[in-house]
């Protein structure tokens, strides 16, 4: 019940967000998700391919977008309500999806790794 209840917000959420970005593109933005990802989660993740060293218990943004059914909205969920010993981000709704853009930029195409 409670899963449903994670994925529903963060659709919500990624339909407003969209709908509300202001001026300019309404599509989420992968490059400034990914400036974020270096700035707020290199500490513990992999979030790209230049990154050397991270948390070894922790996956990489890779793993993450890899998981077989993986969504933004999964992952946007997955962020607003992390479980220990993921600290609370606190980003607005566009840095969320464009933060979510960035991970499941990530994911392997099949036959063709993403750089």
């Amino acid at each position: 019940m409670r899963f449903r209840i994670v994925l529903g917000f963060a659709s919500l959420l990624a339909g407003t967000d969209v709908a509300s970005a202001g001026p300019g593109t309404s599509l989420p933005d992968a490059a400034s998700g990914q400036r974020l990802a270096e700035r707020l989660c290199a500490s513990c993740h992999l979030t790209g391919t230049s990154q050397e060293h991270a948390n070894v218990d922790v996956p990489s943004f890779r793993e993450i977008a890899g998981k077989t059914g993986q969504t933004e909205g999964a992952v946007m969920a997955h962020v607003m309500l992390p479980k220990h010993p993921m600290p609370a981000l606190p980003l607005t709704r566009r840095e969320l999806a464009d933060l979510a853009a960035y991970i499941m930029s990530l994911r392997e195409q099949e036959g063709r790794p993403n750089p």
